[in-house]
């Protein structure tokens, strides 16, 4: 039963694969879960109560959660100390904050995994006292249901469920199935396909295949119920508006480290250029950048006035690749678009307010689309730039909620002052370069809620959306009108002068408004890979990336983290967070919480189980020992149980209605010994009072029975058979 149970569990915890990417997760959650039905099977075998249970639960869990996640807390590195339990508030509440911004698939950072792992304990500790202490299968199955379907809730559609569906079905069909056999077997009775009665806990015949049927009629025919894989019957998507369902920043990371490395976009230009898809332009209390309706009108041709400032013509050509997202209708563009052309155009739209092209619902951009944009690049010069005012308290793209940190309002000024910056223009310039100085990396925590962004500015390393959203804050602090944009830097250019744009050329940038002279670019992130256009005095939107201008273009626009590198370097040991102070303790924690986890995590939870056996088999042979002491009915008793234990363990269980005459013959097979230790046994339990002379000969012919059974086993029993003698059970 405790080994159905461990397979069910484990069942439960594999749609976590579609949470997570990798397979960091596997072993801190199933080693969590063993080591809990560990426990619960230790207790048992220590013949401890509830209570008891449960205080080595708590205890074990918190020796685990201190050695995988805050080993920097510990003593010893295993003991929880005063300092741990701060700790683990701050990076529970951490955990918390990452499932509200993370989408998933999502690397298994620390505070995500103590969720899953702490969730995953709790239903092992509930499934195991429904089923042993409750006698309930049916209660123990359905925790591990829901432990099976929170994952497939929220992991995004596309996987087919039909083997984790199969897998758990056949794991809660054992559970059921033993279950109900040993609760017929307490009582006595079970039931055999032959329809005769008598002891045992085998499994019915006829439960087990029309269980094993169950399944596979219901997997084979479950894609024929109505509603299976339907569409929805109504869809807010397409009209005169594209309603963007997912918040495009919080797909950057996920880009940036993707496995897939092939390309999204072929451009074709004569310059570099960045492809815009929207702008974000609000920046609310739950302290995200968000967009909202996205109102396109459909255009042919001509779709906007260039700005009132010199502009750069540029023509680009952009063909979708077949690994673009599904169901895209943001169509990438150079900024600002002022005609279209292309067998894509017929459907493009086009919103003013956000210089965003989009394409219906019910049309979006798939393998092979192709249009092209010519833009009128925004050129203006330093000085119109600075002769801009600053915009009243309150105008547009100035809103923040209150509750933006003290910490970056004051790091703004800082820098701006330090920069004797007077103007917007030099203000946004002071802060882009500063920002640039600090360290680019795929790795730390994502977001850009308050507690993301002190620790962003604290640890002055991040990615785009972290560089981007959080000079953007500044700026607007400042008073600055700024916005949010996203799209793809230029990419690598190839041999014949086009342009191969890839997930790992996702990225965020920032956009400042100049009154009249409409929107610049700012570029507050240092790639690695250099594959960015960065402001200056000398060239407001440059027509060179940074490596090119810096003699440095890599063979490959890849950043140096870049598409698939990110789990190869876990599997070798690097930590996921270099030089980083976490919530929830410093950088090593966290790193044990991902990639290190097993590493620290294995070698102790082997040590706890190992400790749990023997502190069993102390006890199971304490239990075995002779007491001299000890009254002769009670040796009597113990030496005839002994000998019953030995008997289950080979196959030669006692059955309920049998005397000691009757199972103790039977299993003597004729030898003396059987009857040696029955009239004993027999009379310790009738007669007034036995003498010390008959224990002695119960205990001697008990050995020589459990010898006789024993000795008799292949190999795997016998030792099978011992352990069970040294447990006493």
């Amino acid at each position: 039963m405790t080994v159905a149970l461990a397979v069910l569990l484990i069942a439960a915890v594999v749609p976590l694969r579609a949470i997570f990417i990798g397979t960091d997760w596997v072993r801190p959650v199933v080693g969590g879960v063993l080591l809990s039905v560990g426990i619960g099977w230790g207790a048992r075998r220590l013949g401890a109560g509830p209570i008891t249970h449960l205080v080595m639960t708590l205890v074990s869990l918190a020796v685990f959660i201190t050695i995988a996640f805050l080993p920097s807390t510990a003593l010893w590195g295993l003991l929880p100390t005063p300092d741990t339990l701060p700790a683990l508030r701050d990076l529970f509440l951490h955990g918390l904050e990452l499932v509200e911004i993370r989408p998933s698939p999502t690397f298994p950072e620390a505070g995500l995994l103590l969720l899953a792992v702490g969730g995953s304990w709790l239903v092992a500790y509930l499934a195991d006292g429904m089923l042993f202490v409750l006698a309930s299968p049916v209660k123990a199955v359905t925790g591990a249901v829901v432990l099976w379907a929170v994952p497939l809730a929220i992991a995004p559609q596309g996987s087919s469920i039909a083997l984790p569906a199969a897998t758990l079905l056949a794991a809660a069909a054992l559970v059921l199935l033993l279950g109900t056999a040993r609760a017929t077997a307490r009582f006595g009775v079970a039931v055999r396909p032959s329809g005769r009665t008598g002891g045992g806990r085998g499994l019915p015949l006829s439960g087990v295949v029309l269980t094993a049927s169950a399944i596979v009629l219901g997997l084979a025919l479950a894609s024929v119920l109505p509603g299976f894989r339907a569409e929805p019957l109504y869809t807010a998507r397409g009209g005169s508006g594209t309603t963007i369902t997912t918040n495009p920043i919080v797909d950057i990371r996920q880009r940036l480290v993707a496995s897939d490395t092939g390309p999204v976009l072929q451009v074709t230009s004569e310059r570099p250029v960045y492809l815009r898809t929207t702008a974000l332009d609000a920046y609310d209390e739950d302290e995200q950048w968000t967009a909202g309706t996205i109102s396109g009108q459909r255009v042919s041709g001509i779709v906007d006035s260039p700005p009132p400032v010199p502009t750069e013509r540029v023509d680009v050509g952009i063909t979708i690749d077949a690994d673009i997202e599904s169901g895209a209708v943001l169509a990438p563009a150079p900024f600002q678009p002022v005609e279209v052309s292309g067998p894509k155009a017929a459907v493009l739209r086009y919103d003013r307010t956000s210089s965003t092209l989009t394409v219906p619902g019910d049309a979006p951009l798939v393998d092979g689309d192709a249009y092209a944009v010519g833009a009128a690049i925004p050129q203006p010069s330093p000085d119109a730039l600075r002769a801009q005012p600053t915009p009243p308290a309150g105008s547009a793209y100035t809103q923040l909620p209150s509750n933006v940190p003290d910490e970056v309002v004051a790091l703004a000024r800082q820098i701006v002052n330090a920069a004797g910056a007077t103007t917007m223009f030099d203000a946004a310039l002071a802060i882009q370069d500063e920002l640039r100085t600090w360290s680019y990396s795929t790795q730390p925590d994502p977001g850009l809620g308050a507690t993301a962004m002190l620790r962003f500015i604290d640890a002055r390393e991040g990615y785009c959306e972290q560089f981007a959203g959080t000079m953007a804050v500044m700026l607007r602090t400042l008073g600055i009108p700024s916005r949010l944009a996203v799209g793809y830097t230029p990419g690598t250019q190839q041999p014949d002068g086009s342009w191969e744009v890839t997930n790992a050329n996702s990225h965020a940038w920032v956009e400042v408004h100049f009154g009249d002279l409409g929107w610049i670019p700012f570029e507050p992130t240092p790639r690695t890979d250099g594959n960015v256009l960065v402001t200056s005095t000398s060239a407001v939107v440059p027509a060179q990336t940074a490596a090119q201008q810096a003699g440095e273009v890599p063979a490959s626009g890849v950043d140096a983290v870049g598409p698939g590198e990110l789990s190869d370097l876990m599997d070798q040991g690097r930590p996921d967070f270099e030089g980083q102070e976490t919530a929830g303790g410093d950088a090593d924690d966290v790193r044990a919480g991902a990639g290190g986890t097993a590493a620290r995590v294995w070698p102790w939870a082997v040590a706890m189980l190992a400790a749990l056996g023997v502190a069993g088999l102390v006890v199971g042979r304490r239990a075995g020992r002779v007491d001299l002491g000890a009254p002769p009915a009670e040796r009597i008793a113990t030496a005839r149980r002994r000998v019953e234990v030995a008997g289950a363990a080979v196959g030669r269980g006692r059955h309920p209605a049998e005397t000691d005459v009757e199972y103790l013959s039977r299993i003597a097979g004729g030898d003396r010994a059987g009857m040696a230790l029955a009239r004993p046994a027999t009379r310790a339990v009738y007669a007034p009072a036995v003498a010390v002379e008959e224990a002695v000969e119960a205990e001697s012919a008990a050995r020589a029975l459990t010898t006789r059974l024993v000795d008799a086993q292949p190999a795997w029993r016998r030792a099978y058979a011992r352990l069970r003698l040294a447990i006493g059970r």
